[in-house]
């Protein structure tokens, strides 16, 4: 994992257990889901592997897992020129879980 990858870990923990984990729903059974929003690595021109993207929403979703949350889908939007410099691609990440 490098330097970056292990930043974005870091990053994500503290968002899911700051933001996200005391806002999920007890484990009832039933489908709830949760909306993470997200930006690109900058300069995310060429073809190549979101790294950025797969490390954070990875790591949230092993989170959940491990909190005992089942996932049951993940659906993804994403809209291009966004950001401050209008470089970045946002993402809307709807984690749906039991």
């Amino acid at each position: 994992m490098g330097l970056f990858n292990k930043s974005q870990k870091i990053t994500s923990e503290g968002i899911y257990e700051n933001s996200i984990k005391p806002n999920l729903h007890e484990k009832d059974g039933n489908i709830h889901v949760c909306l993470v929003t997200s930006f690109s690595k900058f300069g995310n021109q060429s073809f190549s592997f979101e790294d950025k993207y797969s490390t954070q929403i990875d790591n949230i979703v092993t989170n959940m897992q491990n909190d005992g949350y089942e996932i049951v889908d993940i659906k993804l939007n994403s809209v291009g020129n966004q950001g401050m410099s209008n470089a970045a691609t946002q993402f809307h990440t709807l984690i749906e879980y039991k």
